[in-house]
């Protein structure tokens, strides 16, 4: 008995469409992508066997740009189909993937060399974060990061830092010189006269025991404010 070609299942239209769309990543790059492709192809990866277009559109239009994906909060992601456990996971590790590599970055090579991308990995970090945190970053002699740690959590606009605590900590590492962090919930990085206060009852005693404050920053979303840089460390 012969078979008919014409009325053999055909695949999902979907599928040749992944193909396509990873080969196209593949070969030319992610610049070559539309932002909802890009949300698109990271459905791809935890929905199998599902047409995922329409809700990397939904998501884009309600998001914005993939900031906005990555930036979301769990509960407005899964609104929208198939964002759901497996989505939010996946979504997760590449956010932290990403800072690990940032920090590893910072640990292998000096500020000086790697400030930018230092700059970005303390926004990525703290931007999502609804209260202000204080942290210490110690440095070695060749100012590149020895460790990280959070010094204090505290309120919406607020939060408690101890310069004790803070030098006992950067003994503790075997800091040559330390870098201080922490962010404002409020979108305006300018210090406040207790930020700058704060870092002066610091730095003061730092010097003593010889370790340099190598600066202070503050990070508010997309911003970022450096009290060294502007001749109030």
């Amino acid at each position: 008995m012969a078979v008919d070609k014409n009325n053999d299942l055909d695949s999902p239209h979907y599928i040749e469409h992944r193909k396509r769309l990873r080969d196209r990543y593949l070969n030319l790059g992610i610049d070559n992508l539309q932002p909802y492709e890009i949300i698109e192809l990271f459905l791809t990866f935890v929905i199998p066997q599902k047409d995922v277009k329409p809700s990397a559109k939904a998501a884009m239009e309600k998001f914005g740009s993939i900031k906005g994906f990555f930036d979301a909060a769990d509960e407005e992601l899964v609104k929208i189909p198939f964002f759901k456990n497996k989505a939010l996971t996946l979504r997760r590790f590449i956010k932290e993937i990403a800072l690990l590599y940032q920090k590893q970055q910072a640990e292998q090579t000096s500020i000086s060399v790697t400030r930018d991308n230092l700059i970005e990995y303390c926004k990525n970090k703290l931007r999502t974060q609804q209260n202000e945190e204080f942290w210490l970053l110690s440095l070695n002699s060749k100012n590149a990061l020895i460790k990280e740690e959070q010094i204090s959590k505290g309120l919406i606009n607020k939060t408690t830092v101890y310069p004790r605590q803070v030098l006992e900590r950067a003994i503790k590492n075997g800091a040559h010189s330390i870098l201080l962090l922490h962010n404002h919930t409020n979108g305006n990085p300018i210090p406040s006269k207790q930020d700058i206060t704060i870092t002066k009852s610091i730095d003061i005693p730092a010097k003593i025991l010889n370790i340099t404050v190598y600066d202070h920053w503050i990070v508010a979303d997309d911003k970022f404010f450096s009290l060294k840089e502007n001749n109030l460390l």
